[in-house]
C-alpha cells in the first residue's frame, strides 16, 4: 500500500499506485529539469495529477496532517522564527506553538531534504521540536506573501504609509523632491546626480515621495496587477491597477504630490523629469522580494497634468507550457503540427493585452533547442529565454521590424520570431522567409482567425504566398476566471441559456460556477484569467478559399466546416466547465454569424 512507499521515490510510488503512468512520469522528469521545480509541482503543472490529489497522497504516504492556511494569521513574534528568505527558499512557514518547545511548520513537499535541518535554518531555542503539516503550494505562497509583505517596503496600507510620511519633516520632503511640496514641486538637481547601481536602481531612496512610488509598485506586484495607471485629474491623483483585465482604483497619495510623483517615476526610468509637454517612454528595473521586475513606462501630457501608465513584466510568474494554456485537443494538435514543421508561418492575433506574447513564447519554449539558431525581433524584449538571440527594435535609430528581419536572413536562422507585423514590408519579408526554409512566428491585430488571412492580403501580400506559407492562425482572448475560493455551483436560468444560444440539454454534465466574492479575489468573484482560442489550421479547402479570394463570411464558413471551433463556442464550453462566467463569455467574445 501507499504507506510502504514512505522511503521510496515519489514517482515510483505514484506509478505503482496507478496515479500516473510510466510515460507521464518520464515526461515529468524531463520537464522538471527545465522548470527547476519539484516532481510533484511538475506533475501538477502538466495536469497529470491534481494538486489536491497530490497533497492527499503525500499526507497518507508520510502520515502528515493537511491544514487549511487560507485564513490563518500568524502572530508577529512567530514570524521572527523564520526569515522571508528562508521561507521562500525552503518553502516552509511557522504556524503556531502547540507546546512551549514545539513549533508547527507547514510545507508543501514533505520530501524536501532541508526539513531535516530546520534547527539550523529557523531561529528557535535549542531543543525545539518541529511538527510538520501540509498544505497546497499556492496556499503556502499566499500565506508567505500575506505575512512578509507586512515586514517589507510598501507593505502597510497606503493610508497608514501616507500618515507616516506626512509626519516626516518638511526638510526630508525638500531634500528628496525639491522645494515647495505642492503642485509646483520640482526635482532638485542632486537627485539626478545620485550614484547609480548597475541594475538601474537609484541609491538614497529614503525620501517620502520615493517611498510612495515604491509602495505603489510593491502593492501592484503583490496583487498580481499587469498595469499601473497614475492619472492626474483636476483636483486629485487617481491610482488604478489592472488586475485580471479590469481596472481597480486603489488609495492614492495627496494631490499636492502630483508632479513630484510623476517626476520620481521618470527618474527611475531614466526619462527627463523637466519635459512635460511631450510623451516619453522608458523602462524601470525594480527588485521585489528578491526577484527582478521590469516595468515599461509611458507618459502622456493631459489637460490636468501628465498621465502615466506602467506595464508590469514579471518573468517569475510566467508559465510557458503551451499544453497548459486551455487549448482544446483539436487546437493543440493543429499547433503542434505547425511548430514541428521545418518551415512555414504561425500567426497569433488578438487585441492588446490578450496574451499573444505569452503564447508566442510558449511556442518558442516548446521548440527551443541549442542545436537551432532562433532569433527574435521584439518591441520591447519582454522575456528572456536561453539559447535565443533577441533583438530590441529601435525605430528612432532605423532598427525597424523590417530591417531587423532582413538582417536575420543573413544570420543563418532556423526559427524567426517577429513581435508584430505592422506593415507590408515586414509581411512580405516574413512570408518569403517562411517559403524559403524558415519557421516564422509573429502576431497581428485582428478580431478573429479568418480575418487574419485577409489582413495579410489587404497589406498587399499575394494570396498565393499567404495560402502557401501560413500553417496555423490562432486568435485569442483572456476571460476572468471564477475564483477558486468563493466559487459555488449553480444552475443557469432559462434567460441565461437563451443569451448563450443553447437549449436546456446543454445543462447535462455542466459544472457551472459563480463567485460570491471574498477577500482573496477583492470581492469580485474572479481571480486569475483563462485563455480562449480560435485556431485555423490551413488545410487544402481553406488554402483553396484563400487562393480564390473569398469574402470573410465565406472564408469563415469554410474554416468552421473544416474543423475550426469559434471563439464564442469554445468560451461557452469553458462556462459549462465552471472556469468562467456567462458575463465574461458575452462581453469578451463576438457572437457567431
Amino acid at each position: 500500500m501507499v504507506a510502504s512507499g514512505k522511503n521510496r521515490r515519489l514517482g515510483d510510488v505514484l506509478v505503482e499506485e496507478g496515479l500516473v503512468t510510466q510515460e507521464q512520469l518520464g515526461e515529468a522528469l524531463d520537464k522538471q529539469k527545465t522548470l527547476g521545480k519539484s516532481l510533484g509541482s511538475t506533475l501538477v503543472e502538466l495536469h497529470f495529477i491534481t494538486e489536491e490529489a497530490l497533497i492527499q497522497f503525500l499526507a497518507i504516504q508520510h502520515g502528515l496532517q493537511i491544514v487549511d492556511v487560507r485564513e490563518i494569521v500568524v502572530p508577529p513574534d512567530l514570524l521572527k522564527v523564520c526569515s522571508e528568505e528562508v521561507a521562500r527558499r525552503l518553502m516552509v512557514f511557522p504556524l503556531s506553538r502547540p507546546k512551549p518547545n514545539v513549533i508547527r511548520v507547514v510545507v508543501c513537499s514533505p520530501e524536501n531534504p532541508a526539513l531535516l535541518h530546520l534547527d539550523y535554518d529557523l531561529v528557535a531555542p535549542r531543543g525545539t521540536k518541529f511538527e510538520i503539516v501540509l498544505c497546497p503550494e499556492d496556499d503556502l505562497l499566499d500565506l508567505i506573501n500575506r505575512h512578509y509583505k507586512v515586514a517589507g517596503p510598501g507593505s502597510k496600507g497606503l493610508e497608514e504609509t501616507l500618515k507616516e510620511l506626512e509626519e516626516e519633516s518638511e526638510g526630508a520632503m525638500l531634500k528628496a523632491m525639491g522645494s515647495g511640496g505642492g503642485e509646483d514641486v520640482e526635482v532638485v538637481k542632486s537627485i539626478g546626480e545620485q550614484d547609480e547601481k548597475d541594475d538601474g536602481e537609484l541609491l538614497g531612496d529614503e525620501g517620502p515621495v520615493i517611498k510612495m512610488c515604491n509602495y505603489i509598485i510593491d502593492d501592484a506586484v503583490s496583487k498580481g496587477a499587469s498595469d499601473i495607471h497614475v492619472n492626474a485629474w483636476e483636483k486629485k491623483i487617481v491610482v488604478r491597477l489592472r488586475i485580471d483585465g479590469s481596472l481597480r482604483e486603489v488609495p492614492a497619495p495627496p494631490f499636492k504630490y502630483k508632479r513630484a510623483l510623476v517626476s520620481r517615476f521618470k527618474i527611475m526610468a531614466r526619462l527627463d523629469p523637466m519635459e512635460r509637454r511631450m510623451p516619453q517612454d522608458g523602462r524601470i528595473r525594480y527588485k521585489f522580494r528578491g526577484r527582478n521586475i521590469d516595468l515599461r513606462i509611458s507618459t502622456l501630457p493631459s489637460i490636468w497634468g501628465e498621465n502615466l501608465v506602467m506595464r508590469i513584466i514579471d518573468q517569475g510568474t510566467m508559465k510557458l507550457d503551451i499544453k497548459a494554456m486551455n487549448f482544446t485537443p483539436e487546437q493543440i494538435a493543429a499547433f503542434e503540427f505547425a511548430y514541428q514543421a521545418p518551415y512555414g508561418m504561425i500567426l497569433v492575433t488578438g487585441p492588446t493585452g490578450s496574451g499573444k506574447t505569452t503564447t508566442l513564447y510558449a511556442v518558442l519554449a516548446a521548440i527551443n533547442d541549442p542545436a537551432m539558431n532562433i532569433m527574435t525581433a521584439e518591441d520591447p524584449v519582454e522575456y528572456r529565454l536561453p539559447h535565443l538571440i533577441q533583438v530590441q527594435v529601435n525605430p528612432v535609430a532605423g532598427l525597424t521590424f523590417a530591417s531587423v528581419l532582413k538582417s536575420f536572413l543573413r544570420q543563418d536562422p532556423d526559427i524567426i520570431m517577429v513581435g508584430e507585423i505592422r506593415d507590408r514590408e515586414t509581411a512580405d519579408i516574413g512570408v518569403k522567409a517562411a517559403l524559403t526554409g524558415h519557421l516564422v512566428i509573429s502576431t497581428l491585430h485582428t478580431n478573429d482567425a479568418p480575418a487574419t488571412i485577409l489582413r495579410l492580403v489587404d497589406m498587399g501580400v499575394d494570396p498565393m504566398y499567404v495560402g502557401t506559407s501560413v500553417l496555423v492562425v490562432c486568435s485569442q482572448r483572456l476571460l476572468r476566471r471564477v475564483c477558486k475560493d468563493c466559487g459555488e455551483p449553480y444552475t443557469p436560468s432559462a434567460e441565461e441559456l437563451e443569451e448563450a444560444g443553447v437549449d436546456k440539454a446543454f445543462l447535462d454534465g455542466g459544472l457551472f460556477k459563480r463567485g460570491k466574492g471574498c477577500s482573496l479575489c477583492g470581492n469580485t468573484g474572479y481571480k486569475g484569467r483563462v485563455a480562449v482560442h480560435e485556431v485555423v489550421g490551413i488545410n487544402a479547402p481553406v488554402r483553396k478559399a484563400i487562393f480564390d479570394k473569398m469574402s470573410l463570411k465565406e472564408l469563415k464558413r469554410i474554416c468552421v466546416a473544416n474543423g475550426m471551433q469559434t471563439m464564442r463556442n469554445v468560451a461557452i464550453q469553458d462556462w459549462k466547465r465552471g472556469l468562467t462566467s456567462l458575463h465574461e463569455v458575452l462581453s469578451e467574445t463576438a457572437p457567431d454569424r
